[in-house]
């Protein structure tokens, strides 16, 4: 035993370095990419206090009365947003609730070529007979209206009407880039720059992860009082001293929120463009992806049937869902179906699809809590968590840990001012020798990180030749 302990001195001893280095430019490079995520993060996280104050004149209603059919105040919305298909409902749940109306192009599932040609007047067709208030777009007084209103909200191509269930009074419309959950949303993941800048904050989270790694190997306490000295700073010597003492405080700050700031992190990642996509081969691989109803599945129809009214879809969905806010998806051909599933995320174990055929209202396809996958009921979770959708702990906690990452983005900074020479970058020294030296699981683990996290990957690849390029240029003694 003893015969090895200087082979494992010396790796750990390489490691130590090596770990060093890639904490100290990882976080010199993507703090700043970092701090931003943080930041917008925290906005983010408390969307439900901000959308109560900026939109609570669309959210909520005057006066509570027994709701109206749902048609009633379907046909209001339709009214008020002419030109535009439907593309959810989302009738209201508790009392003082407006119901959601959302307008905007339906994903093509199962539509014939026809129907898909013109999805605007296949909606309008499938669902003329069960609103009656409704007027068809393309003839009488209605006509003229209804076209200047689609120019006019042709640069708006997702709208919600929100409408008041027990008056079917419309309280307003609001183009869906206006909400500021969804503004804010963007600003976290694309810095509002669109989805070809999601790259910039999954390089910030992945390298993010790459120093929480990093820096819990430096921090984990060697030797017999090594613990009381990482984790007490009365037991800390050096405690009292300005570098020694920014140190603690990075690293303890870091440390006492480390599993949930890894769930932060992969739970981002599950979502983010590259990363995400590779998680979800995974999880089609592995069996752990989320079920999804047939696309193939369509209504039967039979001669002189006419289809059901958004109301009775609604009265069957509620006997068979769980009692949760509901967003309804209606048919947007004649062949269609109704999909309808949970809006409110904040209670996974409620999460369900529903598909019901328009026209018998027969039930086509139901998954629920119970027919998820292990990987799946993981996300379920993790992701509302990520977003702070389970109460005023889960957002007490992201702003901590939010606040944990800001704070250890600035000491790391001051602790690299106090040690940087003059005219010098100060990074932690790295020989040929150490890099001969790395143990080839090390290689094997950075490899598989590297496919797993494309842009990642790519950073690491650039990082790497520069340090080769550094490492054969400058005299090794």
């Amino acid at each position: 035993m003893n015969t090895h302990s200087p082979a494992r001195h010396a790796t750990s001893a390489v490691l130590h370095r090596l770990f060093w280095r890639l904490h100290f430019w990882s976080g010199l490079l993507t703090a700043p990419i970092v701090l931003l995520a943080a930041l917008t993060g925290i906005l983010y996280i408390f969307t439900p206090q901000i959308e109560a104050l900026r939109h609570a004149e669309l959210d909520r209603v005057a006066q509570i009365r027994l709701p109206l059919p749902l048609d009633q105040q379907l046909a209001a919305a339709r009214a008020a947003v002419p030109g535009l298909p439907v593309k959810a409902i989302v009738p209201a749940y508790t009392p003082g609730e407006t119901s959601l109306v959302l307008f905007g192009e339906q994903k093509m599932r199962g539509m014939p070529k026809a129907a898909a040609a013109n999805p605007a007047t296949a909606s309008h067709q499938m669902h003329q007979h069960a609103d009656p208030h409704a007027s068809h777009p393309g003839a009488g007084p209605g006509a003229a209206s209804a076209t200047s209103s689609t120019e006019h909200h042709s640069a708006a191509k997702e709208i919600t009407s929100y409408v008041d269930p027990g008056t079917a009074t419309v309280q307003g419309n609001l183009p869906d880039a206006e909400r500021f959950k969804n503004w804010s949303r963007k600003l976290h993941s694309s810095l509002l720059q669109g989805d070809g800048w999601r790259w910039l904050i999954e390089l910030g989270a992945s390298w993010m992860l790459i120093m929480m790694l990093t820096g819990f190997y430096l921090w984990w306490p060697r030797g017999r009082t090594g613990w009381r000295k990482a984790l007490l700073p009365a037991a800390n010597k050096q405690a009292g001293h300005s570098r020694a003492s920014w140190r603690y405080w990075h690293s303890i700050s870091s440390v006492l929120l480390a599993l949930f700031t890894l769930t932060i992190l992969l739970t981002g990642l599950t979502w983010s463009k590259y990363t995400g996509e590779n998680f979800r081969a995974l999880q089609n691989a592995t069996g752990q992806a989320t079920p999804k109803p047939p696309r193939d599945l369509a209504s039967v129809i039979n001669e002189g049937q006419q289809p059901l009214s958004a109301e009775q879809i609604y009265i069957l969905a509620k006997a068979q869902a769980p009692a949760i806010r509901l967003r309804m998806t209606p048919p947007n051909h004649a062949g269609g179906v109704w999909r309808i599933e949970n809006e409110d995320r904040s209670q996974p174990e409620k999460r369900f699809q529903l598909v019901l055929d328009a026209y018998s209202g027969q039930r086509l396809y139901y998954a629920g809590w119970d027919q998820l996958p292990l990987l799946s009921k993981a996300t379920a979770v993790g992701i509302p968590f990520h977003r702070g959708e389970f109460g005023w702990w889960n957002q007490a906690l992201l702003l901590a840990i939010g606040c944990s990452a800001i704070f250890s983005v600035l000491s790391g900074y001051v602790m690299w001012w106090q040690r940087r020479r003059p005219a010098s970058v100060s990074a932690p020294a790295l020989k040929s020798s150490h890099v001969r030296a790395l143990p080839w699981w090390l290689v094997l683990v950075a490899a598989i990180l590297a496919y797993s996290m494309p842009v990642f990957g790519i950073s690491l690849l650039l990082m790497l030749l520069i340090e080769a390029s550094v490492l054969l240029l400058r005299p090794q003694h």
